[in-house]
């Protein structure tokens, strides 16, 4: 899925909810402690792994009010982030319809 839409669906219509998405992000090499900078100062932005050539694999989730989308939407702004592609998205719910429907 492009992140593009996906933030753009969720800021429309957003899921009732906890949002997780798992995130693949590439920084330029030479900038890659502003990129880890920038994202971490972000709410709900975890990275749980990095390579030396930029690669790193993040997690978003939705924090203190701020929806995971409109976080994620931010990325593309931040120094050193030269691409993000979301690469899961999980709704945690605790509609009990909606996991009947399943």
């Amino acid at each position: 899925m492009r992140l593009t839409r996906f933030y753009e669906t969720e800021a429309v219509h957003p899921p009732a909810g906890h949002n997780v998405c798992g995130v693949l992000v590439h920084a330029v090499p030479e900038r890659l402690e502003a990129a880890r900078r920038g994202l971490l100062a972000l709410p709900g932005v975890e990275i749980h792994h990095e390579t030396a050539d930029g690669r790193l694999v993040v997690t978003v989730e939705d924090a203190d009010g701020v929806q995971a989308a409109l976080t994620l939407s931010k990325f593309h702004g931040i120094e050193g982030v030269a691409s993000a592609a979301l690469v899961y998205h999980h709704c945690e719910t605790d509609d009990v319809s909606e996991e009947m429907s399943s």
